[in-house]
């Protein structure tokens, strides 16, 4: 609670740091955790052209008591990258190229003006690009690694994909044999088919989504699509 923090002086605030792979689920998180807390979400664009230290600030300043803010691929906005090694004497020297310096964002995440109440969440897909000053406790309380689907993910995805929902037309499942334990034999198949750790949430999402009324259809071409991805992936690996 808000008492138990300034009992013992601590600022009433959390920041959370979401990286890894991109399309893993992070904004989804995010998204997800707002409404499970009934709070509304505020995206901060801190490469906005034309943005200084002052209109962050200022930004900040005006986000509501309990809020979640969010900063997504907070790394994307330095003009120069700033390594996690790198001397902390960098940081008025780094800045966004529109006009935000580095110190000017981390007084505005937890400076003497910044409001308490709030959730932050910064995401980003380049880890070791982001400077220790950013990421230290007390700004970034968590760091949470996203990575590449894993077999229960895969299968998971599945089952939540074609479960029956009260909105459809028609069910996912053959009316038929729709029945838990089918559909959890098909998801079971899925995971199997799809190699651990190569593929993000949202790319098996995606192909999901080209038979989203034929379960048994997806199971059987996933195999092909798993095969044309990798084609996909050593060619592009190859040219560059």
């Amino acid at each position: 609670s808000k008492e138990w923090y300034h009992a013992r002086g601590i600022p009433f605030r959390r920041g959370y740091l979401l990286h890894g792979v991109p399309g893993a689920g992070k904004t989804s998180l995010i998204q997800s955790l707002a409404g499970a807390l009934g709070l509304d979400v505020y995206v901060v664009s801190i490469g906005r052209k034309g943005l200084d230290d002052a209109d962050l600030a200022q930004l900040i300043s005006e986000l509501p008591e309990r809020c979640v803010a969010v900063m997504e691929d907070i790394d994307a906005a330095f003009a120069h990258t700033v390594s996690r090694e790198s001397s902390s004497s960098n940081e008025d020297s780094s800045s966004v190229g529109n006009g935000v310096t580095l110190s000017g964002l981390l007084n505005a995440i937890d400076g003497i003006g910044a409001h308490e109440g709030r959730i932050l969440f910064a995401t980003t897909n380049r880890y070791e690009a982001l400077d220790p000053a950013l990421c230290r406790p007390g700004r970034m309380d968590r760091h949470v690694e996203f990575g590449y689907a894993s077999a229960h993910q895969a299968r998971e995805l599945f089952r939540v994909f074609y479960q029956p929902a009260g909105g459809d037309s028609e069910g996912s499942v053959p009316s038929e044999k729709d029945k838990d334990t089918e559909l959890e034999d098909l998801a079971a198949q899925f995971a199997e088919k799809v190699p651990e750790g190569r593929f993000s949430m949202a790319s098996l999402q995606g192909y999901l989504m080209m038979y989203k009324t034929c379960p048994r259809e997806a199971v059987e071409q996933v195999g092909r699509w798993v095969e044309e991805e990798e084609r996909e992936t050593k060619k592009g690996r190859v040219e560059t």
